[in-house]
């Protein structure tokens, strides 16, 4: 059954369950890899004992997971371009799930990293193709709204893999946070089995363009080298050579020209690079705020969780608000709120700074938050023509990990100078936040300043 009605009718009431478990099947799919990333954190202290590696080492699962994702979304977006892409998110659930069993068993740090890795490969072949199915199953004129459960979807199980992991840590070995995602990998599998709609695929050839991801993985590896006082060098120099590398392949190659000029427009790259500043700025508030409510704010760590949860659950409320108000009047006052709210976020911060106004700062972090990411997901989307759009997006969904990839590495360098951590060194951290990040994202968002449409384009 199409999960939607033919265009022009009214939609029955079994097209409609059919579209609702068909996106339930890309979102359980998607939140694979935010809900295993907050999981994991929480037995970093346990698997630190249990290996008996450093805590220090215990960052590489974060940088080299998401660069790993990074990495593999574009693959997978050209895959499901030229074999399906419903076929290339099964396949992503498949992986996923195996290597999420396969991590359980691991009996050596490197062993469970190795697995940690293929999850992430896995992880951004289902975000890539996943993205681009939704605006395959959403109603016309309804993306936004679609999109905007999608993001409180994957913030709020990012909150609960925190809860639930600690839970779970309670009662079983750290074993668990990995085998959970078994479960979750079958009914996503099952769900995408019987609901959602088979493409044809075969609609683009995969190019050059498809491993627009590969330098990240150096990039990541230089980053972790640097925060570590590693010999950093070597990496950032493979990384500048493997992007020159696929820049020349891309040039070289007519198909990939082609191809390009599929999604290659202003408004995409505008869509990217929002998203890239947006993420960055959220990782290095992430790595940061710990240390510093409690250095100038004096905050436990349990009052420092329920004020994170404030950011949590601002994003979680306005996303879906945020996401209908796109589909009916369009993206304008979303870009100019993003912007207001984030800068007026910091700046409180730092000048005025107290208990009640940080509150008030964190939720217009998670409210400016979600604006910016929906604004950037939808201009994209929009953007990318029907027949690349699952590559389009696995390369949207590469700036946004290595986003978070060059936030966190700004924040830790920063905070990695000073000895103890102390309020100076947060208020250091928030300015060159505003300066590589917050004004980058206005001009990104400044520039897509021409109208969209409130309509979304005609699925095919």
């Amino acid at each position: 059954m199409s999960p939607t009605a033919p265009e022009g009718s009214r939609d029955t009431q079994a097209a409609s369950l059919t579209r609702m478990l068909a996106i339930a099947a890309i979102t359980i799919g998607y939140v694979l890899n935010p809900l295993n990333g907050s999981l994991a954190v929480t037995a970093y202290p346990i698997l630190s004992d249990y290996f008996d590696v450093p805590y220090a080492h215990m960052s590489a699962m974060v940088m080299y997971f998401m660069a790993a994702t990074a990495v593999g979304q574009p693959l997978a977006g050209g895959l499901g371009d030229l074999l399906g892409r419903k076929n290339i998110f099964q396949v992503g659930i498949v992986g996923f799930t195996i290597a999420s069993a396969m991590a359980a068993q691991a009996e050596s740090f490197e062993a469970l990293l190795s697995w940690r890795v293929t999850q992430a490969v896995f992880s951004g072949v289902i975000m890539a193709n996943g993205m681009a199915m939704v605006a395959q199953v959403a109603p016309q004129g309804k993306i936004g709204s679609y999109m905007g459960f999608l993001n409180s979807a994957i913030v709020a199980t990012t909150v609960l893999g925190f809860t639930l992991g600690g839970l779970l840590l309670q009662v079983f070995d750290w074993r668990v946070l990995f085998e959970i995602n078994v479960l979750l990998g079958a009914i996503a599998l099952v769900l995408s089995i019987f609901f959602i709609p088979r493409d044809s695929g075969k609609k683009a050839r995969f190019t050059a363009l498809s491993f627009m991801g590969v330098p990240f993985l150096p990039l990541a590896m230089g980053l972790q080298a640097l925060v570590q006082d590693g010999e950093e060098m070597p990496y950032f120099v493979a990384f500048v050579l493997a992007m020159g590398a696929i820049a020349y392949a891309i040039l070289r190659s007519g198909k990939s020209r082609e191809q390009l000029r599929n999604f290659g427009n202003r408004r995409f790259n505008l869509g990217c690079l929002a998203m890239f500043f947006s993420i960055a700025l959220h990782f290095a508030l992430m790595f940061t705020l710990p240390a510093w409510g409690a250095a100038a704010l004096g905050l436990e760590s349990a009052a420092m969780g329920l004020y994170f949860s404030i950011i949590a659950g601002s994003q979680v409320l306005v996303s879906p608000m945020f996401g209908k108000w796109l589909d009916q009047r369009g993206d304008k006052r979303l870009r100019i709120f993003a912007v207001v709210a984030l800068a007026l976020a910091i700046a409180i911060m730092v000048l005025f700074l107290n208990k009640i106004s940080f509150a008030l700062a964190l939720a217009l972090v998670g409210c400016g938050m979600a604006a910016a990411q929906l604004v950037a997901q939808r201009v994209s989307l929009q953007s990318s023509s029907e027949e690349s759009r699952a590559l389009a997006m696995g390369i949207f969904s590469s700036y946004r990990s290595v986003g978070g990839l060059s936030g966190n590495a700004m924040a830790a360098v920063i905070l990695g100078s000073y000895a103890v951590i102390t309020p100076e060194a947060g208020v250091q951290v928030l300015e060159w936040g505003f300066a590589l990040f917050v004004v980058p994202l206005a001009l990104a968002l400044w520039g897509m300043r021409e109208r969209i449409p409130a309509v979304s384009p005609t699925r095919s």
